[in-house]
């Protein structure tokens, strides 16, 4: 450069220009020096290559191709260089290109960033041109508000985060965008091809859309220069579905027959994701045309429903079905309402003679397990006295018998559960009695009876003895086996009795039952040929089928009547004979041939003429009903007197051994001939018990524990005859004495049994029995609170107490402890033969005796009011296990109503009072999981302790 400079100053002024005018051309100083170098010659001699260059100078959106056209005229060398640079690079960029042809295209792909470039071929080159870099307008930020249809209950939701769409059909979403700079226009673009113009505001544009259909859309901006958006974001638009609505018929749920009230409870549950609208129960008689009903209820997303649902008022016949379902619709207001359905579910109104048969076999299939298990339990009794037998033969038990014994025992507690099961189907099948009609509350009360005696067949005692026994086994001597089993066998021979009585009286009320299945039968085909005659008069259509259902029934009772007679001859022969020539009767009236020629009429639309049969049909069928009727009540009035007269029999037969019992103890003589004497009346006791046995299996009206005072009776006159028989005459007299005395009870037990023979009952004893022994805790518990009292003011004798006489007081609480102790005894002859129960009644009763003898010794103390105190737990504990044995826990729902409130405000956080810590502490107590049939009790007793407590505190 040094030439160039020095040549520079010479030109002076020329030089300036010349250096000025190549630098505007683009070339850098270091060329135009070198140019100046040689003024002449550079200037002088053009280039023999030109370069024209498009675009030269250009703006370009930030990301788009740059596209460059070289077009190269004169000499055409064989490459070009292309050189660039950014705005901050130190250096140049070239890339050298290859020349083939005049022209030439270059492609800058996806610019970022600004920058400079030249292109040089041979010696000719163009200046270097500035590419500017525009940035497009951006979504900076978007905002959709969903507002959802009004029927959704939906509230307003906003999203920021996700630019797709997402809602319900019917759905409006306002979108909201802030752009990166000032905006001249802005599209919404949904699936593509339909444009909605946003309303714009500076760098802000909003517009609005209805979710109708799934699709996507995008946006589409244009700034003020005009610059488009470039690559908007494809968002997606999806419908949500609005499900179905649900709906279930949670009871009945299920086919069934109609109850002989016509009525059905029907209970639905519906659900739906945003709200039922409507329920309708649907039905069709038989294969009529569809009818239905709105359902009312509270509406909401879940719905549930209790309705009765009557059927009186459809004149409904046997063997008629009624199909239901019920339908739900949803509170799409947009797509219009969806609707679901419960499966069809149909209601068979039965005849009678379908349920009696249904009755009779389950009944069959009772009677002849319970006829197979008592088989087998006298088969146990027999092998279980063997083996105690062998055990006190001293005979050690070989693994294979104990085996043998185990698998006896294992089957006596299946039998007992069994049992228990077969409880619970017998009120099953008293409550398809109840329902259909088919016997009278008197038989009902009678198989509930029963159902109860079944129930306490298997006695905690047995289990417990099982229980024993079975321990027993695993590490017991021969001797103590041996008595296990002994007290084993006395509650199985309990257990096998009651069986034995269960099967008998089931018998027995299954006879009567089906006497009384009969009658109502018999009046059901009256009435129903009553219906068809209306129905003739009516010309309705469908009654040759009812008629001929009609004579297939008809058929059927002539032929149970057959039945029932031979089963009849068992309990009564006249009854059995009447019910023989009632079935006769039937066949010799021709009632079912004429049934069948009166559906021969009704198809042949012979109506006057069906009319007339019919007619006549009906007043042969009262006359059928009425004997029937009779019959019932003449055989409940001849089985009355038959067991009457047994009963009566056996009253005197005890009053006589009762007499001669007493007077057999008077007597003097040799004890061998009063020993005669006494195995003669042990004889005749002996025979009234059979008889009493005999007549437990035809009635229920027997008093709880009449056969067990008659054993003990029984017992006694045995141990008196021993006695006597040993020469201890002496000794035989209290044996004597408790016999006659038990003979005494058991005559008053009989005569209660009599009673309850003439009023068709008998009370059940376990739930009587917890009922009394409740009551007389509760006089226990106020005669503990008097004794008390009187304890704590000083009224014992010798000591004046408050103006009252110490004695007087003493003998009243005396006297009202003897009255408790003799309600004890009464409970306790009730109590006779219930094992445990009973002993523990008995034992109570002897306690209360004891207090009642202190109090009547005038011996007020502390010790008198702690066995009082020990006497009411006793009582307490003892009705709970009395309530529990036998009882079986039954549900009962009823539905709330609405009460209106009169009570007062609400109360202050401390209800009003000072924190009292006995009260508190009683509460806590309290909480305890006491049962309730004596919650009141303690509850008095913490009373009492409170009070006392209080006097102390009061006391200096």
């Amino acid at each position: 450069a040094g030439p160039a400079l020095r040549r520079l100053r010479q030109l002076g002024g020329v030089g300036l220009v010349l250096l000025l005018a190549l630098a505007l051309a683009g070339e850098s100083l270091g060329e135009a020096l070198q140019r100046c170098a040689h003024p002449l010659t550079a200037f002088a001699r053009p280039a023999r290559t030109r370069i024209a260059l498009e675009p030269g100078d250009a703006e370009v959106v930030k990301g788009a191709d740059l596209a460059l056209r070289l077009r190269f005229e004169g000499l055409r060398p064989p490459s070009a260089r292309l050189k660039w640079r950014e705005a901050e690079a130190p250096s140049w960029q070239e890339e050298e290109l290859a020349l083939d042809a005049d022209s030439l295209r270059y492609l800058f792909k996806q610019v970022q960033r600004p920058f400079a470039y030249q292109v040089e071929a041979g010696d000719g080159r163009t200046p270097v041109h500035q590419v500017r870099v525009i940035t497009p307008p951006v979504v900076q930020r978007l905002r959709l508000e969903y507002h959802y249809p009004a029927y959704s209950g939906l509230p307003l939701r906003s999203d920021e985060e996700n630019g797709d769409i997402s809602g319900l059909a019917g759905t409006q979403v306002a979108l909201e965008l802030e752009a990166s700079q000032a905006l001249a226009t802005a599209e919404l673009v949904r699936d593509d091809t339909l444009r909605q113009a946003m309303q714009v505001e500076g760098s802000r544009a909003r517009t609005g859309l209805a979710i109708e259909r799934e699709g996507h859309y995008h946006l589409e901006l244009r700034d003020l220069k005009g610059i488009a958006s470039r690559d908007p974001i494809r968002y997606a638009i999806q419908v949500l579905r609005d499900a179905p609505p649900s709906v279930a018929l949670a009871e009945p749920g299920r086919d069934l027959d109609l109850p002989e009230n016509m009525q059905v409870g029907l209970k639905v549950e519906a659900a739906d994701d945003f709200g039922v609208a409507r329920l309708s129960l649907v039905w069709r008689l038989n294969a009529k045309a569809e009818e239905r009903r709105g359902l009312s209820f509270r509406a909401g997303r879940q719905v549930s429903l209790a309705q009765i649902w009557d059927l009186k008022t459809f004149d409904l016949l046997p063997e008629d079905r009624v199909f239901y379902h019920v339908e739900v619709f949803d509170n799409d207001a947009i797509s219009g309402p969806k609707m679901s359905a419960t499966p069809e579910y149909s209601l068979r109104y039965p005849s009678l003679q379908e349920l009696y048969e249904e009755v009779s076999q389950t009944q069959e299939q009772h009677q002849d397990s319970l006829e197979v298990w008592a088989q087998e339990e006298e088969e146990t009794q027999r092998y279980l006295e063997q083996v105690r037998r062998e055990a006190l033969r001293n005979q050690e038990m070989s693994w294979e018998k104990k085996k043998e014994l185990e698998s006896a025992l294992a089957a006596e507690e299946a039998r007992a559960r069994a049992v228990e099961e077969l409880a619970r189907q017998l009120e099953e099948t008293a409550e398809k009695l109840e329902q259909s009609g088919l016997a009278s509350q008197e038989i009902l009360a009678k198989m509930e009876e029963i159902r109860q005696l079944m129930a306490e067949v298997a006695s905690p005692e047995l289990q417990q003895a099982l229980a024993q026994l079975q321990q027993a086994m695993q590490s017991a001597t021969p001797e103590d086996l041996a008595q296990a089993l002994k007290e084993f066998n006395e509650d199985h021979r309990a257990f096998q009795q009651r069986l034995d009585r269960t099967l008998a009286l089931l018998r027995q009320i299954q006879a009567e039952q089906h006497l009384e299945g009969a009658v109502k039968r018999a009046e059901d085909l009256e009435k129903r040929q009553e219906q068809i005659n209306q129905a003739v008069s009516r010309q309705e259509r469908e009654l040759a089928s009812q008629e001929g259902r009609l004579q297939q029934d008809t058929e059927e009772l002539k032929g149970d009547l057959e039945k029932l007679g031979e089963e009849m001859r068992a309990f009564d022969q006249e009854i059995a004979q009447r019910l023989q020539a009632q079935a006769r009767a039937m066949q010799e009236q021709q009632l079912a041939p004429r049934m069948q020629e009166m559906t021969h009429q009704l198809n042949a639309q012979q109506l006057e003429e069906a009319r007339r049969q019919g007619e006549s049909l009906a007043g042969d069928l009262k006359t059928l009903s009425a004997s029937m009727r009779q019959l019932q009540g003449d055989f409940s009035s001849r089985q009355k007197k038959q067991i009457g007269r047994q009963l009566q029999q056996a009253m005197g037969e005890l009053l006589h051994l009762s007499e001669r019992q007493e007077a057999l103890g008077g007597l003097g003589g040799s004890p061998a001939e009063l020993a005669q004497d006494q195995f003669a009346l042990l004889q005749g006791a002996g025979l009234v018990a059979e008889r009493l046995a005999q007549a437990g299996k035809r009635t229920l009206s027997l008093a709880p524990g009449l056969s067990t005072t008659l054993g003990y009776a029984l017992r006694s006159m045995q141990q008196a005859a021993q006695l006597l028989g040993q020469q201890e005459a002496q000794l035989a007299g209290g044996p004597q004495a408790e016999a006659m005395r038990y003979l005494n009870e058991t005559a008053l037990l009989l005569r209660q049994s009599m009673d309850n023979l003439a009023k068709s009952q008998m009370p059940s004893s376990f739930g009587e029995a917890m009922q009394q022994l409740l009551g007389l805790s509760e006089q226990q518990a106020g005669l503990n609170q008097a004794t008390q009292q009187a304890l704590g003011e000083g009224l014992q004798p010798g000591r004046r107490g408050r103006g009252r006489d110490p004695r007087q007081e003493v003998s009243r609480l005396a006297a009202e402890q003897d009255r408790i102790s003799q309600a004890l005894e009464l409970l306790e002859r009730q109590l006779r033969g219930q094992g445990g129960a009973h002993r523990r009644v008995e034992s109570i009763g002897e306690e209360a005796k004891a207090v009642a003898e202190d109090l009547r010794s005038h011996r007020l103390s502390p010790q008198i009011m702690e066995a009082q105190q020990r006497l009411l737990h006793r009582m307490l504990d003892a009705s709970r296990s009395i309530h529990t044995q036998g009882f079986e826990e039954k549900r009962r729902a009823e539905s709330g109503q609405d009460q209106a409130y009169g009570g007062p405000g609400a109360l202050p956080a401390d209800l009003g009072q000072a924190y009292d810590q006995l009260r508190a502490a009683m509460k806590r107590a309290l909480e305890g999981d006491y049962p309730e049939e004596y919650r009141a009790l303690i509850e008095q007793y913490y009373e009492q302790v409170y009070q006392d407590l209080q006097g102390q505190k009061g006391q200096p």
